[in-house]
């Protein structure tokens, strides 16, 4: 909120226990490159911990580069479905993609909370 109007939104969602995602960020154009992406970023990965999250995922439209960028500067990395089935299983994996609907041209990006 600035001035009382809103500037930005995240929306996350809880795939399994201690699995979050990350599926939506926006912030309104008068108020970009301001870092208001990434202090809500910031917020949402504190309220993940508090919840008990110890992983999170989040999807970016593959030519995306300023929004890849503000997950990579958090400390996302790239990752695939093969990696995720390996770490959860296949089936589990399967599910938590089910739930995050990615779309051809987007990119699943992970980094742990410790």
């Amino acid at each position: 909120m600035s001035s009382g109007t809103p500037v930005g939104l995240i929306m996350l969602k809880i795939l399994e226990p201690g699995v979050g995602y990350v599926y939506y960020v926006a912030v309104a154009r008068a108020h970009r490159r301001a870092g208001v992406a990434s202090l809500l970023l910031e917020d949402a990965l504190a309220h993940f911990k508090e919840a008990g999250v110890v992983e999170v995922f989040a999807g970016v439209e593959e030519d995306n580069s300023p929004s890849e960028r503000l997950f990579t500067n958090a400390g996302f990395t790239r990752t695939s479905f093969i990696e995720v089935s390996r770490s959860h299983g296949p089936l589990r994996a399967l599910n938590m993609y089910r739930m995050m609907v990615l779309v051809p041209g987007e990119v699943l990006l992970r980094r742990g909370i410790g």
